[in-house]
């Protein structure tokens, strides 16, 4: 019985090195730590020169001297100081701005969460900066929002009025080269309302919806439904294109 008990302990040792080396091999590979706004504002110089992932909303404060932006946890009501100009890839933050914030309110003009990557820089001390910022490297909307802004478009569409049921699954995302991002998605409709069909049936799709930095649907082209019959459908212009 001794044996048994000692290869049961043998076994959850080597189960948590595993879980724990999985961890750490990951952080290595990736090299971007997931932490809270909270959390890097509790020690902000001992994450200076880390490379992290924060969550939230983005604020023009230009109100202010030194940087325009900060990002916002909404729920822990914290911020973060953002340089988007200085980073490596000199990051326009203005399309992902959600709140106006003039040094006594907060004015919301879009509902945008986004995860930030980037590099925490504590400065210290100064009269006209934040004694710490976070030099931006890239900045993402976050899932939920893309699936908001796809099926907020395809509300537009004839889609809509096709017996959809306002659900989409995102399949993939690309980085467009000139900003944005490019969705692929997958909806279904009960009746195929596209010209030349009557009857009621089921027909899936699969979309590839272009979006810009400012959230809003330049392209969006329906590649593959039941009953395309190798055409595509312009989602947008309401026409077919022969492939």
């Amino acid at each position: 019985m001794l044996w048994k008990r000692f290869a049961l302990i043998f076994v959850m040792v080597v189960a948590v090195f595993v879980v724990a080396l999985g961890y750490f091999m990951s952080f290595v590979i990736s090299g971007v730590t997931d932490v809270s706004i909270v959390k890097v504002l509790s020690d902000p110089q001992s994450f200076d020169g880390i490379h992290v992932q924060l969550h939230g909303h983005v604020v023009d404060v230009s109100y202010m001297f030194g940087p325009k932006y900060m990002l916002r946890d909404l729920e822990d009501g914290v911020e973060i100081a953002l340089d988007g100009k200085s980073g490596p890839r000199n990051v326009d933050l203005e399309p992902y701005v959600s709140f106006v914030f003039d040094a006594e309110n907060y004015t919301q003009i879009r509902n945008v969460r986004v995860s930030v990557v980037g590099y925490v820089r504590y400065i210290g001390w100064a009269t006209d900066s934040p004694s710490f910022l976070l030099e931006v490297e890239k900045v993402e909307p976050q899932m939920g929002i893309l699936e908001m802004i796809v099926i907020e478009f395809l509300k537009t569409t004839d889609v809509a009025d096709g017996g959809w049921d306002g659900t989409v699954e995102i399949k993939e995302v690309y980085d467009h080269k000139l900003g944005g991002a490019v969705v692929v998605v997958g909806y279904t409709t009960v009746n195929a309302i596209h010209p030349h069909f009557a009857a009621e049936a089921i027909e899936h799709h699969t979309s590839v919806i272009t979006i810009n930095e400012k959230g809003e649907v330049v392209s969006a082209f329906c590649v593959w439904g039941n009953f395309h019959d190798n055409k595509i459908w312009d989602l947008i212009n309401q026409i077919w294109i022969q492939k």
